[in-house]
């Protein structure tokens, strides 16, 4: 990690921390969400899903993003009689692991899993509700703040291109948990050097800790790891980057300001990737929610062989017996380029549906597939 540029990122971000308290981005409101759950936060509670929604109200902006809702999917899981399932699911994820990331890896993503067949189960049109890699880390980071990082992909990668971290973190679903958390370590160990960035943040916490009743505020992050996060979020959303202070030609040669240029277009990539991928889930529920219904033994027209009789289905493949001629075809595309014809209209209108479906996840799949071949092209 090259501490000359973390150096710079935290003079910024000093620089700017009274207009970003007066914004709706108040960088202090992490350290509210943080401390309101580290208190609340009590999985052999009697009643669990009391306890996650008051632990995780002020922690749900920062879990959630766009149209996902992951926290609110936790919720109706336990509305819905799940709430054992989701206490056991948080009590294996938060097991002691005697810092091996690794083994944490596997846990986050077991408990994605887990989540995510049960929501599957229960409202598989629920698409929002979905657990992905990046908000289960968040929820550790959350509970157990001292030992976990919060993790964005694009920020993530902003950060690590922009200090010259050399290994590798992946983003999401790629995500390396322990080279993300290495960084996290490097970055804290520098920030505990800096005493007139911890000065600075215990005047403007106390500060904050009067406004909101809240006396832990100052004390909640002795290790610096929310700082973290707070400094490679702002950086990103606040613009550090493109400061004259941060690209200074004395500091920065031609070819590492163009492996930065490089990371912000790869932050920009993983950002958009996030939104599409949203589109995709949901096209993907408006498919699995379409049930083509039984046809065996039922009759068809057929505009050029006339009419015949479904003698067997296979999902949406039909094979078809025209007057002792069988011919086999598949759905919906026999019916909407005009060749079947059933004496079911809202059965032909479902086929023009999915036909409609099945265009718009081709188009959102090949969108996602150019991200990834950019981002491909960038490493």
């Amino acid at each position: 990690m090259n501490y000359e540029r973390v150096k710079v990122l935290v003079n910024i971000f000093l620089d700017r921390l009274d207009d970003m308290m007066s914004s709706e981005h108040d960088p202090r409101k992490l350290w509210e969400a943080v401390s309101c759950c580290v208190k609340q936060w009590d999985p052999d509670s009697d009643d669990f899903p009391a306890m996650f929604r008051s632990s995780m109200e002020k922690a749900a902006p920062y879990i959630e993003e766009g149209e996902g809702k992951p926290v609110e999917g936790i919720c109706y899981l336990c509305a819905e009689g799940k709430a054992e399932e989701v206490r056991n699911a948080f009590l294996r994820l938060s097991n002691p692991d005697g810092g091996d990331i690794n083994a944490r890896q596997e846990r986050i993503a077991q408990f994605a899993e887990e989540i995510n067949r049960l929501l599957n189960e229960t409202a598989p049109e629920k698409w929002q509700y979905k657990q992905r890699t990046r908000n289960v880390v968040r929820y550790l980071a959350f509970i157990r703040p001292q030992e976990n990082f919060f993790y964005n992909a694009a920020e993530g990668a902003a950060f690590a291109g922009y200090t010259e971290v050399t290994e590798e973190i992946g983003y999401d679903r790629f995500l390396k948990l322990a080279g993300y958390y290495r960084m996290g370590e490097d970055l804290t160990e520098y920030l505990l050097t800096r005493e007139d960035l911890a000065a600075r943040l215990l005047k403007v916490l106390e500060k904050k800790s009067n406004e909101v009743g809240d006396r832990d505020l100052s004390n909640i992050d002795p290790g610096m790891h929310i700082m973290a996060y707070a400094l490679i979020r702002g950086a990103y959303r606040n613009g550090f980057y493109e400061e004259k202070a941060a690209n200074r030609k004395s500091k920065i040669s031609s070819v590492s300001q163009r492996k930065i240029e490089k990371t912000k277009q790869q932050a920009r990539l993983l950002d958009e990737q996030e939104r599409i991928a949203y589109r995709l889930d949901e096209i993907i529920t408006q498919e699995m929610n379409i049930q083509i219904p039984l046809l065996s033994g039922v009759s068809v027209r057929h505009d050029a062989f006339g009419d015949g009789c479904v003698m067997e289905q296979n999902g949406k493949y039909l094979t078809v017996d025209f007057d002792g001629t069988t011919k086999k075809f598949a759905l919906p595309g026999a019916i909407i380029g005009g060749h079947l014809q059933f004496d079911n209209d809202d059965f032909m209108e479902q086929c023009f549906t999915m036909e409609k479906i099945g265009r718009k996840k081709k188009q959102i799949t090949s969108e996602l597939t150019a991200i990834e071949v950019q981002l491909q092209m960038l490493d």
